[in-house]
Parts: C-alpha cells; structure tokens; sequence
C-alpha cells in the first residue's frame, strides 16, 4: 500500500536549485534515498521545472527515433509493445512518452511517495514501488519488455552504474535499453568501464550516444541506447 506523504518542509524554505543538489549529496544508500524522495515529492515536479528540467521529453523523443531489432522502428501502433520505465519518479518520462503515443508503460521506483505522484499521471499501465535497481527486482521477469528508459537516475548520489544490468536483464533480446547520465556522473563514476565490459560479455550492444545533450539549466547530459544482446 501507498503511504500518504506529508508535505515536505523543504517545499518552502530550501530554493529548487538546493533540493536538486541536495539530493547529489546522497550516499547512494537506497533508504536514505527513499527517505529523501519521500519528503521531496510533492515539490520536485515544481522544483525541477524551475530549474528548466528538459531531460524526460528529451530522452523520449531520443527513444522515438531509435531502431530497435534488425534496424526495425518501434511501432507505436503496435498493443503488445511494452516499455519499462525504471525509476519512474514522479512521471514526468511516462508523460512525455504518451504524448509520443506509447501507451503500455510500466513503472517502478525506490520511493512510494514519488509512485504516488506518478500514478496521478494516468500515464502509466502499472507502477511498484520500493523497487531497487542494485538488485534484483522480482516483481519483473527476464527478457519482458521492448524497451527500458531511465532518465535522472544516473546521477550522483543515487545508484551506481551496474544498475544498468537489471534494465538488461527485464528487456528481450534485440530491445533497447535507454538512458540518461548527467556529465558530473559520468566523469566521476566507471560508467564507460562498465557499459565496455556489458558490451565484452555480449550482454548488450551500444547502438547510439548523444554527449552533451540537453537536460538542465545547470548540466548537460549524456544520453545512451543500447540494444540487448
């Protein structure tokens, strides 16, 4: 069951640029994260569009023009086609993927309090949450969706680059897994260190990048496709 959450006291006396640089100060530790999250979701929505926020309808359009298998397009058209939303937040990436005509969006993420706030979105089929990406998350199974979209979750503070695997594991063979990392991440983190040893094991191939695209006021990021092996 979803909790009600109160409303933050950061809301009203910590400026937006704070909050969001706040939360970079996170030890990575999935319950003080959630704890943060929790308290943070009632204001992050207004709080990143402050800081003009772009990263979620940029990732989907990135999303809309990649091929996916055999240089096939994802057919829009198409009702079975599934795309997992991993570390949904407060939905702003399930919004702009159905204002490009997904529809069959799922979503999971580590705090109940931004599911909560996904969920008033309507834009998704089914969202979890206390879902960490560090492990395995049983309430997905192997090989299930066409594609997985993460953006603002590669990020300092949050969770580390072998996150990537679980996104691999619950996406079939020949689908995409896309997602964004902000420049601060990937030049702190092994993230180049993991995505070639993914590639070296034959676990996913890297089909597209975009280095320093657009995504907030302060930061640009990086954006990443990578098809499953």
């Amino acid at each position: 069951m979803i909790q009600t959450i109160n409303k933050p006291k950061t809301a009203n006396n910590v400026s937006s640029f704070d909050a969001i640089k706040e939360a970079h100060k996170l030890s990575g530790n999935p319950e003080e994260i959630k704890e943060y999250y929790d308290k943070w979701s009632l204001a992050y929505d207004q709080d990143v569009q402050n800081e003009a926020y772009c990263g979620p309808e940029y990732i989907a359009a990135y999303l809309d023009l990649l091929p996916k298998e055999n240089g096939k397009f994802l057919n829009l058209r198409n009702p079975a086609l599934e795309i997992i939303d991993a570390g949904c937040g407060t939905g702003l990436v399930g919004l702009a993927l159905r204002r490009k005509g997904y529809s069959n969006i799922d979503g999971f993420d580590l705090s109940h309090g931004m599911v909560q706030a996904a969920e008033k979105t309507e834009a998704y089929r089914n969202l979890t949450g206390g879902c960490d990406m560090t492990q395995r998350i049983e309430a997905y199974p192997d090989n299930h969706y066409d594609a997985a979209v993460s953006c603002g979750v590669f990020t300092l503070g949050h969770v580390p680059p072998t996150a990537l695997e679980e996104m691999i594991r619950v996406t079939k063979p020949g689908g995409l897994v896309v997602v964004s990392t902000r420049k601060s991440y990937y030049d702190s983190t092994d993230f180049q260190e993991v995505c070639d040893r993914l590639q070296a094991e034959n676990k996913a191939k890297l089909v597209s990048s975009i280095i320093d695209g657009p995504y907030i006021a302060e930061e640009d990021a990086h954006y990443w496709a990578f098809k499953v092996c």
